[in-house]
């Protein structure tokens, strides 16, 4: 993992373990679970070029069909002291679409008193790239 400021693997580790909790069905089915993940105010681009807010991403998801996630290639790095970002590729299969979505995913998490919550998600579609296995 690369980084300008040090940091801790166990922190790198945690932080990755935070991002891809967002992406585990039990997870995006609990609106409380996801308030206790996003900053009030959270903001994503998503990969279709759509602008969402908490508020969005609390009604939208609970309810969304479950796409298929493949990610990889993680990379986390302080930005300062309680912030960081988190990056990675990520292939998104949906049940309707014939084809996979590629993009680069990148997040900023802030820690706060109650832990680290995402204050931003940005994914950029990329090029099909070649899977890794877990």
């Amino acid at each position: 993992m690369k980084s300008h400021i040090p940091i801790e693997r166990e922190l790198a580790q945690q932080l990755i373990t935070l991002e891809c909790a967002l992406l585990k069905p039990n997870v995006r089915a609990s609106a409380q679970m996801l308030d206790n993940l996003l900053a009030d105010e959270f903001i994503e681009f998503s990969a279709t070029g759509k602008c969402f807010d908490k508020q969005h991403v609390l009604t939208r998801l609970p309810g969304e069909l479950m796409p298929e996630f493949h990610n990889q290639d993680f990379d986390v790095r302080l930005i300062n002291e309680g912030l960081a970002q988190v990056t990675y590729r990520a292939r998104l299969q949906r049940d309707k679409e014939p084809r996979p979505q590629y993009s680069n995913r990148s997040s900023l998490w802030r820690q706060t008193e109650d832990g680290w919550q995402m204050v931003f998600h940005q994914g950029t579609p990329c090029a099909e790239f070649t899977l890794k296995h877990k």
